[in-house]
């Protein structure tokens, strides 16, 4: 009897425990949930989870471990519209424009070949071409001028393009799963800011000081696609020491 008495208590006593984490774990805000598993990763170097949840580091070898936190601020939502169709748009156009000039410079260069062959002798050698060769040089010169304009505006544009299409695709995708085409979506990026007051340890198991950081959250929610609306999850985008401490609590 006093064996079943028992064994009622236990099961009593770990199901309010149960209880009691669940409803902590859920009065945790988002913010709360991000930095404290970020933290924790960050302190074990686990950098699975940290690929998941941030597009930064906070390296224990460098920085020191957090201790312990508390969020002293979030700032107001900041909401945009990801121009992923507009940018991928300008891009296709950098890379036709770049064909269509790299397709006359080659004419060009068929046309010249032999009199290019020795202005880019003289050139390498140091030396002058002569007044036959000389106007040959002026235009090669204005061609590999303009090629080298063409080709940094198609790397813009596709750095923008990838740049823009990577804080949609990062938040939406599931761990583990493809990325999600996001280039038929509508995408919002939100972003907000959080001050933290940390703890920290210093590194190779130093003194532990007070310190202040502002953290850049943000994360994408898309409508349009197959899936209806896509609400996607936060991640850290950067952090920065605050200056002069953090603000005080309410």
């Amino acid at each position: 009897m006093l064996r079943k008495v028992g064994a009622i208590a236990l099961v009593v006593l770990f199901s309010g425990l149960a209880l009691t984490l669940a409803a902590c774990s859920m009065g945790r805000s988002p913010e709360q949930q991000v930095l404290t598993n970020f933290f924790r990763a960050s302190r074990v170097r686990d950098n699975a989870t940290l690929a998941n949840i941030s597009a930064v580091s906070f390296d224990a070898r460098t920085d020191g471990t957090v201790q312990d936190f508390e969020i002293v601020n979030i700032g107001e939502e900041q909401r945009r519209t990801l121009q992923i169709k507009q940018l991928a748009d300008e891009e296709e156009k950098a890379r036709q424009d770049d064909a269509a000039f790299a397709k006359r410079k080659k004419e060009y260069q068929d046309a010249n070949l032999e009199a290019i062959e020795r202005v880019v002798k003289v050139e390498r050698s140091g030396g002058t071409v002569n007044k036959k060769d000389a106007e040959v040089q002026a235009a090669w010169t204005k061609w590999r001028d303009e090629q080298s304009q063409y080709q940094k505006r198609l790397s813009e544009a596709r750095s923008k393009h990838a740049n823009e299409r990577a804080l949609a695709v990062n938040s939406l995708t599931a761990p583990g799963q493809t990325d999600v085409d996001v280039s038929t979506m509508n995408v919002e990026l939100i972003t907000k800011q959080v001050t933290v007051n940390a703890e920290v340890r210093e590194p190779n198991n130093g003194p532990t000081s007070n310190k202040t950081y502002i953290f850049t959250l943000q994360k994408a929610v898309g409508t349009g696609g197959p899936d209806g609306e896509r609400d996607g999850r936060w991640i850290i985008t950067s952090i920065r020491p605050q200056q002069g401490g953090a603000p005080a609590t309410d």
